[in-house]
């Protein structure tokens, strides 16, 4: 259990993470450039060995690459959601830590503000700043299972509870993430205290029973248990939200068991905001063959968006890692998908990774991202796109095989605006 000062450090930091800040660093993508080719035109990256305040952990990881356990702090690594604030930064969402439930239980689930000091053609250092973070928590006790701290007064969620994979801001302020492990949708305040119970995800085929994945807290307790149709590891990871703020669309990371077999289909789901519920209409991604699962989604209108796509590969030039452009088709139908980015091939004509190590690769005038996890998109504008990759710290070797990857952070114009 926290001491008293730990805990109110956490909520200041958390009072702290929505505080506006003066625009320090003026949005560079103002004055757009044209480009002929998917352009890399800013560039800034979070070295991997970054830690925020809390307590120690990683006591059931093993460490690799160079770093080992007991970490000092709490890393701030693992992004797998992000948003963009008014004044140019950045609220990033770290995942369950250190990749299962068993090994995480130690990793405190917050959102970090980051502020990011891009390298681009004329200026920019490249470094990110952590500005604070919104400690994640349940005092209310709306989760109805156990959780890692649930005899505390705080009740501070780690990666044992949950695995947050996607995130969306409405216009009070508040946040609804996705999270991987039910898969459940939950509801924050903009302080990061839990609003409501975990919602589950009913099976658009059979609405009277829930879609589970093995992971699900109930169905590990045995309590009422559902035949998991959810694959490991495939529960949400990306989610939308419309224009106006009025639906959600959480997407499933891997294609359901037992439903249109044969065919590599991921569920889109549609969310009442309002009436926090499930609309039960519903559409289909259909994969890339080259593509194992996806990792994120975002619209820029009501029909139009992009997913991130890849394969499970890391430091390999050969690698399938895609920005999708989707339309919503009719309702049940598969969306049409159109690629827009080839992440492995970006043009970078003012050589932005700046000096690379031994053993890099892709950072020539041909960047590329070769990153097994690349799990956020953010849309500037409309030929502005911002993406994130996920670092697995300390695991993932995507930049270099020798190397834990850093979080890196990039901006690709585009040579046709999508609005």
């Amino acid at each position: 259990m926290m001491n008293k000062k730990t805990v109110l450090a956490l909520i200041c930091a958390t009072t702290f993470g929505l505080s506006a800040c003066n625009d320090d660093n003026q949005d560079q993508n103002t004055s757009i450039e044209k480009v002929t080719e998917p352009t890399l035109v800013s560039f800034a990256k979070l070295p991997v060995e970054t830690y925020a305040a809390g307590p120690d952990s990683g006591q059931a990881v093993q460490g690799a690459n160079g770093i080992y356990p007991p970490f000092k702090g709490q890393p701030v690594q693992g992004f797998s959601a992000a948003l963009k604030n008014d004044d140019g930064s950045y609220m990033a969402m770290s995942d369950n830590g250190f990749g299962t439930q068993d090994n995480s239980a130690d990793y405190l689930l917050r959102i970090y503000k980051l502020k990011a000091d891009f390298k681009t053609k004329s200026k920019g250092t490249g470094q990110v700043e952590v500005q604070s973070f919104i400690q994640l928590r349940d005092p209310n006790k709306r989760i109805p299972f156990d959780i890692v701290n649930g005899n505390t007064a705080e009740r501070l969620l780690t990666g044992a509870d949950f695995d947050p994979e996607s995130m969306q801001r409405t216009a009070d302020g508040t946040y609804w993430i996705g999270d991987e492990f039910g898969p459940y949708l939950l509801h924050f305040s903009a302080e990061g205290v839990l609003l409501d119970a975990p919602i589950p995800l009913p099976n658009p085929l059979n609405p009277a029973q829930e879609l589970r994945s093995p992971q699900n807290q109930f169905n590990k307790a045995n309590i009422n248990y559902v035949e998991p149709l959810v694959p490991q590891s495939g529960g949400f990871e990306g989610m939308a939200i419309s224009p106006n703020g009025k639906y959600l669309y959480p997407l499933l990371e891997k294609p359901l068991k037992s439903i249109r077999e044969g065919e590599r289909l991921l569920l889109i789901s549609q969310f009442d905001v309002q009436k926090k519920a499930y609309t039960g209409q519903y559409y289909w991604f259909a994969l890339d063959s080259k593509a194992t699962n996806i990792g994120d989604f975002q619209l820029f209108n009501d029909k139009d968006g992009i997913i991130i796509e890849r394969d499970a590969s890391q430091n390999n030039l050969g690698g399938y890692k895609k920005l999708i452009k989707i339309k919503f088709n009719d309702a049940a139908q598969t969306v049409v998908r159109e690629d827009l980015v080839d992440l492995m091939k970006i043009a970078n004509p003012n050589a932005l990774y700046g000096a690379a190590r031994e053993g890099d690769i892709g950072t020539d005038r041909v960047f590329a991202f070769p990153f097994e996890t690349i799990e956020d998109v953010i849309i500037e504008n409309g030929t502005t796109l911002t993406v994130l990759n996920d670092n697995n710290f300390p695991g993932s070797t995507g930049r270099n095989a020798k190397l834990a990857d850093d979080n890196e952070i990039i901006q690709i114009r585009l040579p046709k605006a999508l609005f």
